[in-house]
């Protein structure tokens, strides 16, 4: 029997699963990290926490699964996209990371523009320059910390870093390198003349592998430190919006995928490179060899969910530790008291900012139409549906593009509502649909292994042979008439309102 090892760098968790060749999960484990802000609108993470929790999740894997860890034939990636992670030629990291909802670069993304003029950036970055990305991070750092930039040796990714840990080789991969906004998206090489133009070091930068190459062998140290037996083949991996994709299915065109994580993202495989000419969505390479991917990305998906537990739900927290109950759980069952559409309360899940399809930092937060009539079960469903309704604006703008939507896969922690499962099928205007994966990106980076140790001939056939379809849901002809109302009416003319006063008063 042959098994596969996938390993997911999040953002608060670095998870793992073990699984067979039909796909089936022997093992899962996870470990969580916080985010630190040493001041308001930064967001770092020091790379070795990354690299403990993932020794200890595979440690925890192979102890849990029984399996003799010389059957595992190959170990796969995925990690949180857009970070930066500085290394000194020991490998050892100069600094922490700084990782994709950091908003202290907003000043050099304004430079990159004025210095390579809008239109010609744009045209080899094929998307718009945001802060928490490496090129204007690494403009930050070259102001604020030049000590820091001349001594680095390579400018990682975060997931290419723990990898590197493992196998002491240095690489990364065309989804990831898509996403610096140093890459030559069309070209899917490195962009030299982004380099140049920007003053930074063109050596920096690490070489490109495939997603689906093998980087290195597990280190005798990696060894001692993981429980994996040494030389075991390492697969290079990919970014964890395209990897999760792969672990869900979602790979050929006309099937979308929506996930509802800590953010949130709409993604489209499509065949050849197509960029929206507003730049209001993301066009990366895709982790799949020779494709590409559209993907809408908005910042407060699930966090959304997670501000109201954090504040306005300690009862169910409590009760949630005491009875070993999701509390989540709790809170989409009161949800489902609140009738679609929450009586008019309308929720802008802009708490960090938001990316696609606005890419306003100073964008913020609202809850709209608050009555004395509302009760908290439309409090929670509307930050539900507004998160809905967010995805919704990404999915409008891959219509515009030509994108067919025949069926939209749901994954990430929103998958497990039903109530959510029922809004996003209502609110999108197309069948809904959960898979048999729920790590998305961990099984995919199992997947993206299976390929390199040549377990599948590719990741198509990869797919087929390992995802199932559980549960369907359609949408409903009632709710749909609801939330068109709400949507097109209500909840679009918001933001163009409230970005006036914004922009007066950024914060």
């Amino acid at each position: 029997m042959t098994y596969l090892l996938g390993i997911d760098v999040g953002t608060s968790s670095t998870k793992a699963v073990v699984i067979d060749e039909g796909g089936h999960v022997l093992a899962r484990s996870s470990s969580g990290y916080g985010i630190d802000s040493p001041k308001p609108g930064w967001a770092e993470q020091d790379p070795t926490v990354w690299w403990n929790a993932t020794r200890s999740v595979v440690r925890t894997l192979i102890k849990d699964s029984g399996i003799d860890p010389h059957m595992i034939s190959a170990v796969g990636f995925s990690g949180q996209m857009h970070g930066t992670v500085i290394i000194g030629r020991d490998g050892k990291p100069l600094r922490p990371a700084i990782i994709w909802m950091d908003k202290r670069s907003l000043k050099q993304c304004d430079e990159i523009y004025r210095r390579l003029g809008r239109r010609d950036v744009l045209k080899v970055t094929c998307n718009p320059i945001m802060p928490g990305f490496m090129a204007p991070t690494l403009l930050w750092i070259k102001e604020n910390e030049p000590r820091n930039l001349k001594g680095a040796f390579k400018v990682l990714p975060p997931k290419d870093y723990v990898r590197l840990k493992m196998t002491g080789s240095v690489a990364t991969d065309p989804s990831d390198a898509s996403a610096t906004l140093l890459f030559d998206v069309k070209a899917r090489r490195w962009s030299e003349y982004l380099t140049s133009e920007l003053g930074l070091p063109h050596e920096l930068l690490p070489p490109i592998n495939e997603s689906t190459e093998v980087a290195g062998g597990v280190t005798e140290e990696a060894s001692k430190e993981t429980g994996l037996p040494e030389g075991t083949p390492v697969i290079t991996g990919g970014g964890d919006s395209q990897v999760g994709a792969i672990g869900c299915g979602a790979i050929k065109p006309g099937v979308v995928s929506s996930n509802i994580g800590t953010g949130g993202q709409i993604f489209s495989t499509i065949e050849e490179a197509r960029v929206d000419p507003n730049y209001r969505v993301h066009l990366f390479c895709h982790a799949v060899p020779g494709r590409w991917c559209l993907q809408g990305a908005i910042l407060s998906a699930g966090l959304s969910l997670r501000w109201f537990m954090d504040n306005l739900a300690q009862p169910e927290r409590i009760v949630g530790t005491l009875c070993n109950i999701d509390p989540y759980k709790i809170l989409s069952e009161e949800a489902e008291t609140a009738e679609p559409g929450c009586r008019g309360l309308i929720f802008l899940p802009y708490l960090i900012g938001e990316r696609s399809p606005h890419m306003d930092p100073q964008a913020k937060g609202v809850l709209y139409g608050l009555t004395i009539e509302h009760r908290r079960a439309h409090l929670i469903r509307s930050v539900m549906e507004g998160v809905t309704y967010a995805l919704r604006d990404c999915l409008e703008v891959f219509r515009e593009l030509g994108v067919e939507v025949r069926r939209v896969i749901t994954r990430g922690g929103g998958a497990r509502s039903r109530l959510w499962r029922r809004i996003q099928a209502s609110v999108f205007g197309v069948e809904v649909v959960r898979v048999n994966v729920e790590e998305e990106a961990a099984f995919g980076a199992a997947l993206l292994a299976g390929v390199g140790a040549g377990v599948y001939k590719n990741l198509d056939e990869a797919c087929e042979r390992t995802i199932r379809i559980l549960d369907r849901e359609e949408p409903d002809a009632d709710e749909v008439r609801v939330y068109e109302d709400y949507y097109r009416n209500v909840y679009r003319r918001l933001y163009p309102s409230l970005k006036p006063i914004w922009s007066e008063h950024p914060s």
